[in-house]
C-alpha cells in the first residue's frame, strides 16, 4: 500500500513538471519576466529625471546607475553579467546598447567593461562584493 501510494505521488510530480511553463527555459540570458503595472514614465532614483518604462532596462538610466557583477571570457565568447538599478539582471556582449545617451558596449576585459557614447569612453569595473557587505560596513 505504501509503495503504491509512493508511486502515485511520484508519478503525479512529474506530471506536473513537466507541464508547467519555465520562462527560463525561452531565454536564459534574460532576466524572469515580472509583472509590472506602472504608468510608462517613472522618475529616476539617481538623477531625478523621468525615465521612459517602455524602453528596455539596460537602456533607461545612465551607464554608472548599473553594476557589473562578473565577467566571463572564453576563446570563443566574452559576456558581462550586468545588474540595472531597478534589479534586473541581464548577461550583455560587445556591441549591446547600455545606458540612456545611446551607449555601446565596446569592450569587456577581466577588469569590467566599457561603454562608448558620443566619442566618451565609460570604464565600469565588476563589483567583488555583494550588497549585503557593502552595507555592512
Amino acid at each position: 500500500m505504501k509503495t503504491k501510494f509512493v508511486s502515485v505521488l511520484s508519478l503525479i510530480l512529474l506530471l506536473v513538471s513537466l507541464a508547467s511553463v519555465s520562462y527560463a527555459a525561452e531565454n536564459a540570458f534574460g532576466s524572469l519576466p515580472t509583472t509590472n503595472n506602472n504608468s510608462s514614465q517613472a522618475v529616476s532614483l539617481i538623477s531625478g529625471e523621468t525615465v521612459d518604462q517602455d524602453l528596455h532596462p539596460l537602456v533607461q538610466n545612465a551607464i554608472r546607475s548599473n553594476t557589473i557583477i562578473g565577467i566571463m571570457i572564453s576563446p570563443s565568447v566574452t559576456t558581462a553579467f550586468i545588474r540595472t538599478l531597478t534589479g534586473d539582471e541581464y548577461f550583455v556582449s560587445i556591441g549591446d546598447k547600455l545606458g540612456n545617451a545611446n551607449g555601446i558596449i565596446t569592450g569587456i576585459n577581466y577588469e569590467g567593461i566599457e561603454v562608448t557614447e558620443d566619442s566618451t569612453v565609460t570604464s565600469l569595473p565588476v563589483r567583488n562584493r555583494s550588497v549585503s557587505n557593502d552595507e555592512s560596513e
